[in-house]
């Protein structure tokens, strides 16, 4: 979701517990149409988190920590349930949970190493991680803050960082179903994504069932509220209205920690996730849904990604980016990408919320001042400035602003051959009033101080990273959940309390190494809409496109707000201000070797809708709305951002699929791509920008240029067989250019021919035949079913069995598993299979018919006895009169008869 909305929205990215480590492209924070504010003195102010203390910085081990986990490492009473909120103070972006049997606490964290990971994965536990999950050389899961330091000092382990993360974000229907065409093309088309199924990771699906549960002690309203705008509909609400399918098309691999989720500093998790299987569900509402929680850490997003295909999903949508993901080089989570894509699953990723909030400097100058070799921020040399100023918005209760400094040096996580950062780095930053305070611990650990406010005598700065590790710096600025008191908020907003509007400057010093080539400062601010005066030498403009939607095999989603398109009457479609936008080059491959020529590619990829309804998250949007489809339901909140925009895409594929199912994700991009729409500050429609990438998606164009698949026919007759008998099976294919067998055959085929089949043994045997073109395949299955050989099995019957002489009765017959039949007894001769006589024997007396039928196996017989009787008499009779001389002779005759058969 991106932050158009009140305060909630904003926070889904803590509620997911990362918001240090993870972005979610949160549905927009702040209300769309934004009110002016109504400033008072501030009472609650913003805090900033992250730093290594000098004893750290020295310490061998105590420099594994990132600055993050370095604050967490320090803290008094580790591991105890009463120092669990101390915990959070440190750092609300990382994730925490309590134990409450024990009383241990716990911390997320990723652990890289250069050697073997299922080593380190063995020591974490033995020191009490839970949840480990293995992707590359990266173990994540939840580890005893009391053993942290414990963990620094194994020798397998390289270095170890906060899990920190952000979310990019029936009865209701999304409006952008109808502006992107397809609502159209379902009816048109007759398609609705049956046969597929589409995957999500997000960071919750149901966790305001376990809210609205009597004890959880989430409460549902007020600004800390899991559902502050008043919408309380759970997963099961949403099947039973419709907004979601049937729960046994739902397949839920891993829910998020939701109890965990950093009470009080933080939001509760939002069920984003949710919100995100509505839109798929309103696009393409015959496909199956999937789910996998992305908030843990980046080693279980990877592998949740890697389990989502696994468990069927052809298509794969996130709104979730780690804050440590790399620019310059295609990292953990983007490799997991990589590997679905090789294996035919087709990968949609939120672009991000924050816009253009970047600073880039390709040829960094730094001035010597108090020591420091700090960043001159004028890029021309003009001028000396070593802060950059920016102001910080008003934020609500539980929403954080991630400052975040890469340079152009390879990462370990990943690549655990590469060398690593060269140079040590410090970000630091600085207030410019009363209003921003330092966490307790920073910078060093005066154990239980009181915060300090950060004015322009006081700086909060992460440390130095030590060289070997990854090449980054993250400080965050954020204001917490149970923050009380504050500033007025803009109209429109959840939140009744607001953090005061103010100037931070930010520095970067230069420490020691080598001299960084290009440095990369990004304001992650999901939409919030930070800005930097016009008086400041440097100016922000640059990509915060971050991670793995920037993979080659990804397409990363920009947004267009709903009511912003040429179906409800604006033409071009307007992007949002806050999609993020791309641009950056990757100077790495995934060892870590600088590349000969850097990359850099057309990210993001397309546009989709945002803003439209759901039953539960966002908040209500007044004055917009039109006639038809582009009518705005304010009975219930509508879902903003990169987030909202992803699975109106992702969904739109599944419909694409539905028509090809083996269309390559290749493929099925270029038709995305096709007739979208220029937006508004596009360039040129199909050509090179990062703002809204190839343009804004159109779902009938899309299916239209979908290239053709091979078609394939395969035919087995008969389908089941005894041992020793055959089977024919024959195929023939279109529009393919060439064809595989497997199964119980192999090797590739014609595009046409037959096969006789002749098992050698009983059992289910099954033929498939895979046909390609350079687009994708097609495949189809026969089974051929061989049981044990039978006897003949005879059916004879007889009716009627017994007759007057001179009448008929009917002989019928049919046999299965014979090679032959013969008749005996009162008939004779070779018989077919099946037929029927007429049988009129001249005499009285007993006529015995056998069929008897043989083949390899055996013979059976079966025999009906025709028995004949003469035709009953009649005579004699009272009253007198005369008799008619012929009738008593035919009498008298039968008379005789009857004595002839008596002697």
């Amino acid at each position: 979701m991106v932050r158009l909305n009140l305060g909630r929205a904003t926070v889904i990215l803590m509620g997911a517990a990362m918001i240090a480590a993870t972005t979610v492209a949160l549905a927009a924070v702040r209300p769309h149409v934004k009110a002016s504010t109504v400033r008072v003195q501030p009472q609650g102010e913003l805090m900033a988190f992250g730093g290594r203390s000098p004893a750290q910085l020295r310490s061998g081990s105590g420099a594994k920590f990132d600055s993050a986990l370095a604050g967490i490492a320090r803290a008094p009473g580790l591991g105890s349930g009463a120092a669990l909120t101390d915990l959070r103070s440190l750092n609300p972006a990382a994730r925490f949970r309590l134990d409450r049997e024990t009383g241990t606490a716990y911390v997320a964290v990723d652990a890289v190493t250069r050697g073997d990971p299922r080593a380190l994965e063995r020591a974490l536990v033995a020191l009490g991680l839970e949840k480990p999950a293995v992707y590359l050389n990266d173990v994540g899961g939840w580890l005893p803050v009391k053993s942290l330091e414990a963990a620094a000092a194994l020798t397998g382990l390289h270095s170890i960082r906060a899990a920190m993360m952000r979310t990019h974000t029936g009865a209701v229907t999304s409006q952008g179903d109808f502006v992107q065409g397809s609502q159209a093309l379902r009816a048109s088309a007759a398609i609705d994504g049956t046969g597929i199924t589409v995957g999500v990771l997000s960071d919750s699906y149901n966790c305001y069932t376990q809210y609205a549960a009597n004890g959880s002690g989430v409460p549902a309203s007020g600004n800390a509220g899991y559902a502050n705008n008043g919408f309380t509909a759970t997963a099961t609400t949403d099947i039973g209205t419709g907004d979601l399918p049937a729960a046994t098309d739902i397949n839920v691999l891993e829910e998020a920690d939701c109890l965990g989720y950093g009470a009080p500093l933080l939001l509760p998790d939002g069920d984003e996730g949710r919100a995100m299987m509505q839109v798929v569900h309103d696009v393409a509402p015959g496909a199956k849904l999937a789910f996998h929680t992305a908030t843990l850490t980046e080693a279980d997003f990877a592998k949740g990604i890697t389990d989502l295909a696994t468990a069927g999903a052809q298509v794969i949508a996130d709104d979730v980016t780690y804050f440590d993901e790399p620019f310059f080089q295609d990292g953990l989570v983007s490799q997991a990408v990589n590997t679905v894509n090789a294996a035919g699953v087709a990968y949609f990723s939120a672009a991000g919320n924050s816009g253009n909030n970047a600073y880039d400097n390709t040829a960094p100058a730094y001035v010597s001042q108090s020591g420091q070799q700090l960043l001159n921020f004028d890029t021309t040399g003009a001028t000396t400035e070593t802060s950059l100023p920016v102001t910080i918005p008003q934020l609500v209760p539980g929403e954080f602003i991630a400052i975040v400094l890469e340079w152009d040096q390879p990462y370990v996580t990943g690549a655990p051959a590469s060398g690593g950062a060269t140079s040590q780095m410090n970000l630091c930053l600085t207030g410019t009033a009363s209003d921003l305070d330092g966490s307790y611990q920073n910078p060093n650990d005066p154990n239980n101080a009181p915060v300090t406010p950060i004015t322009s005598g006081t700086q909060v700065c992460s440390g130095q990273n030590n060289t070997g590790v990854d090449p980054y710096q993250i400080l965050v600025v954020g204001y917490p959940a149970n923050a009380t008191v504050g500033a007025t908020c803009p109209s429109g907003y959840n939140a009744t309390v607001c953090s005061a509007a103010q100037v931070v400057n930010i520095q970067v010093a230069w420490v020691a190494g080598t001299k960084p080539g290009r440095l990369k400062l990004v304001i992650e601010d999901n939409g919030a809409g930070i800005s930097i005066p016009a008086s400041s030498a440097a100016q922000l403009g640059g990509g915060t496109l971050q991670g793995h939607p920037g993979a080659a095999t990804a397409m990363a989603v920009a947004a267009a707000y709903w009511y912003d398109t040429p179906a409800c009457g604006t033409t071009p479609p307007i992007l949002e201000s806050y999609s993020a936008k791309g641009g950056d080059p990757i100077l790495f491959d995934t060892n870590g070797t600088r590349l000969a020529t850097p990359v850099t590619r057309q990210k993001p990829d397309i546009a989709g809708p945002d803003g439209g309804n759901n039953t539960f998250l966002g908040f209500v949007v007044s004055g917009a709305g039109g006639p038809g489809g582009c009518a705005n339901s304010q009975s219930y909140p509508s879902f903003f951002g990169t987030s909202a925009a992803t699975p109106h895409v992702a969904a739109t594929a599944a419909l694409l699929l539905e028509k090809n199912p083996g269309l390559t994700p290749a493929a099925l991009y270029t038709a995305l791509k096709s007739g979208a729409l220029t937006l508004q500050n596009d360039s040129s429609q199909n050509a090179s920008n990062y703002a809204g990438g190839y343009g804004f998606l159109q779902a009938q164009s899309a299916y239209g240029a979908e290239p053709p698949a091979p078609d394939v026919t395969l035919n087995l007759s008969p389908t089941n067989i005894s041992l020793g008998s055959s089977a024919s099976l024959s195929w023939s294919a279109t529009n393919a250019t060439g064809c595989t067998a497997s199964g119980s055959w192999s090797g590739a085929q014609g595009l046409s021919g037959s096969l006789s089949l002749k098992p050698s043994a009983t059992g289910s045997y099954t033929y498939t035949l895979k046909c390609v073109n350079a687009n994708g395949y097609a495949l189809e299955s026969q089974v051929l079913i061989v049981t044990e050989p039978q006897p003949p099995n005879v059916t004879l019957t007889l009716s009627p069995t017994t007759i007057s002489a001179g009448s008929t009765a009917t002989l019928s017959w049919s046999v299965t598993n014979a090679a032959s039949c013969t008749a005996s007894g009162s008939w004779s001769g070779s018989q077919a299979f099946s037929g029927s006589l007429s049988l009129k024997p001249s005499a009285t007396g007993s006529y015995t018919y056998t069929l008897t039928c043989v083949d390899a196996n055996g013979s059976a017989s079966k025999s009906q006895v025709l028995t004949v009787v003469s035709s009953s008499g009649g005579g004699g009779g009272g009253g007198g009169g005369a008799v008619d001389l012929a009738l008593l002779a035919v009498l008298g005759l039968a008379g005789a008869a009857r004595l002839t058969r008596r002697s």
